[in-house]
């Protein structure tokens, strides 16, 4: 295993291993309050964290590039769960504060918006990969992209859930650029997109986010209520935090202290030297996985490699961004840290397959066999 490929185990690692003990301290209390045991959420996660490193081990050493004969099975599957969220009535579809975004029944759920980030960074690094002598044609490059992309986020936003959306943008955007796709092409569809984020963001329940980030005062009850008591609990830790589990905020002052707003206790517990440990966690990681794409033997590596570290450097930055006030609400989990079953075992599988790039590097490159080169040809 490369350097690289063991500091991602490594931080991975670290990372879920925080996050189990700050799931446990922080929903400790909400376990209590609901009827159940205090370790109800702790014992789950715990769970999920285990079924997200099989998953991660098993793609570490699955040939990545085998992902390519996947990519529009992947897409397909993906629009089939997302359209079964969308269907009124269904029974499987999960509505949770509002949003309609798990399969499932009881225990068992999953959230389909989590594989179409998958599913879009394997398809667009397939498609690029493919038709490397094309992308000064926006046509057979960008199009096709950008048609899967506005297919995934048009059901995403039925939800309602405009971070993913957002996020799902970036991913196609950060792909097509490394791609070398032309400055007028990418252009010709980030206005509209932009134009049609903006507006979206400014209607109903995400203009009032919106408002209460610009001025979280002016509504410290409704809106703006969990910004100020992110804040207050952020502000409590001082510079190394008032211990592990002494947090004031989980009791039912911070709403989600486990979930999006998890980063706050741990501000608060371990104070700013813990925050700006997370902070370094998550920036290595970033890098490492820019380092994986950089040096990737092939196209296809890169452009993957590409797509997950921009996936869970943004997703972390966001959700960074929220707790400290810093970034309109946006409801996006903390990747590896955040209480959540789908989120977690694909996170961690996305990383394996990071891990499986790294590792790939210290090997030798097979040799196409003369039926894969002509399949290639084909698609280009």
């Amino acid at each position: 295993m490369t350097p690289t490929a063991m500091l991602l185990v490594a931080l991975v690692a670290a990372l879920c291993a925080m996050g189990l003990l700050m799931v446990l301290s922080a929903s400790a209390v909400k376990s209590l309050d609901t009827g159940g045991s205090p370790y109800r959420f702790f014992t789950k996660q715990a769970l999920f964290v285990g079924m997200g490193a099989v998953a991660m081990w098993v793609m570490s050493r699955f040939d990545h590039r085998r992902l390519r004969e996947l990519a529009r099975p992947l897409v397909g599957v993906s629009f089939g769960l997302l359209f079964l969220l969308a269907i009124p009535g269904n029974p499987l579809a999960v509505t949770v504060n509002g949003s309609r975004r798990w399969l499932g029944v009881g225990f068992v759920q999953f959230q389909p918006s989590e594989l179409a980030k998958i599913a879009i960074i394997v398809f667009a690094a397939d498609l690029l990969a493919n038709r490397r002598d094309q992308m000064g044609d926006p046509v057979r490059t960008v199009r096709p992209v950008m048609a899967v992309l506005a297919v995934f986020a048009a059901f995403v936003m039925l939800q309602p859930d405009l971070g993913t959306t957002v996020l799902l943008a970036v991913l196609a955007f950060a792909i097509l650029g490394v791609a070398g796709a032309t400055p007028t092409g990418l252009a010709t569809y980030a206005t509209p997109a932009l134009a049609v984020g903006a507006a979206a963001s400014m209607w109903g329940y995400r203009r009032a986010r919106m408002l209460a980030f610009l001025d979280p005062w002016e509504h410290p009850t409704t809106s703006g209520y969990q910004t100020l008591q992110a804040q207050v609990s952020l502000a409590s830790g001082g510079w190394f935090g008032s211990g592990i589990g002494t947090s004031r905020a989980k009791y039912g002052f911070l709403p989600e202290a486990h979930t999006d707003f998890v980063y706050a206790i741990i501000g608060e517990e371990f104070g700013l030297a813990g925050a700006l440990v997370v902070q370094a966690l998550y920036l290595l990681f970033f890098f490492a996985g820019l380092r994986v794409a950089r040096t990737a033997r092939d196209r296809f590596s890169k452009l993957v490699a590409t797509g997950i570290a921009t996936w869970i450097g943004i997703q972390a930055f966001v959700n960074l961004g929220v707790a400290t006030g810093a970034l309109p609400n946006k409801g996006i989990t903390l990747p590896f840290l955040s209480y959540g079953g789908s989120s977690i075992i694909i996170t961690m599988a996305a990383a394996g397959i990071l891990i499986n790039i790294a590792r790939s590097q210290g090997m030798a490159v097979p040799t196409r066999t003369s039926a894969e080169s002509a399949t290639g040809a084909a698609a280009r």
